[in-house]
C-alpha cells in the first residue's frame, strides 16, 4: 500500500508493509534509505547475523600507548613524552575524534532506520517487531512473516499481469502506469508470460477497444514480424 507524504516542495511515495504483496516495493524503499548512510551490510535480513558489519564504537586514545617508558620519568606520561611522542599522540587524538564523530552520526542513522521500520508497516504487523530492538531483527521477523517464496511472488505476478489485460475502462494514465510497473516487475523475476513479443501482443490486445486502427495496425505489424 502506497502512502504519499508532503516534505517541502517535495511529494514523497511511501509504501506502508500490509501484505506480502507489498514486500519488494517496501523492503527496496529500506535498502535505499538504508544505504544514504551505508547501514545495508549492517541490517541486511538475507544474512547471517555473524556475517553483518558490526558498528563498533572506536578505541579511546590513551597517552601510555605513545610514551616508551625511560629511567627520568616523573610518572605524568604527558610530562615525560619527547616532542615526537607528543606529536603522534596528538594526531592519534585528531583522527579519533573524528572516528568517534562519524561513529555518532552513523550511530544516529541507525537509530532513526529502526524507526523508520515501525513507522513504514501496517498497524496490525505492530505486534511482529515489538520485541525486536535493532534494525535487523525487525527485518529479518517482517521477512519471516510477510516475504513470499518464490513461487508465490510468481503467481501473484501472473495474476495482476493477466487482471491487467482486461480492457481499461476508464483513467486509461493509471491503468498503462500499472502496466508498465507489472511488467517490469515480471521482467525482473524472468517470468515467461511477459517475455518479449508476448507482452506486446497482450498489450495491444488490451487497447484494442480504444483504439481500434492503432491498435489493430500495431497488431498486424507484430503479427507479420
Amino acid at each position: 500500500m502506497a502512502t504519499t507524504e508532503l516534505d517541502g516542495l517535495i511529494t514523497r511515495t511511501t509504501v506502508i508493509l500490509e501484505k506480502p504483496a507489498d514486500w519488494e516495493e517496501w523492503i527496496f524503499l529500506r535498502k535505499d534509505s538504508a544505504d544514504r548512510h551505508h547501514l545495508w551490510s549492517m541490517v541486511n535480513p538475507d544474512l547471517d547475523e555473524t556475517a553483518l558489519e558490526k558498528l563498533e564504537e572506536p578505541a579511546a586514545v590513551e597517552p601510555e600507548q605513545y610514551h616508551d617508558e625511560t629511567e627520568e620519568d616523573t610518572g605524568v606520561v604527558l610530562k615525560d613524552m619527547t616532542t615526537e611522542e607528543f606529536q603522534r599522540y596528538q594526531q592519534a587524538e585528531r583522527n579519533y575524534d573524528r572516528a568517534l564523530a562519524r561513529h555518532t552520526i552513523k550511530r544516529k542513522a541507525l537509530n532513526d532506520f529502526t524507526q523508520e521500520i515501525g513507522r513504514t508497516i501496517s498497524r496490525r504487523h505492530i505486534h511482529l517487531i515489538q520485541s525486536d530492538d535493532t534494525a535487523y531483527a525487525r527485518l529479518k521477523r517482517l521477512k519471516k512473516h510477510l516475504c513470499p517464496s518464490t513461487a508465490e511472488r510468481e503467481l501473484q505476478l501472473i495474476a495482476k499481469y493477466r487482471q491487467l489485460q482486461s480492457r481499461p475502462r476508464n483513467n486509461i494514465d493509471s491503468w498503462l502506469e500499472e502496466w508498465l510497473h507489472v511488467v517490469r516487475m515480471c521482467e525482473a523475476v524472468k517470468l515467461p508470460d511477459v517475455t518479449s513479443p508476448r507482452a506486446q501482443r497482450d498489450f495491444l490486445l488490451a487497447i484494442k477497444g480504444l483504439d481500434d486502427t492503432w491498435a489493430t495496425t500495431r497488431h498486424a505489424n507484430k503479427q507479420a514480424d
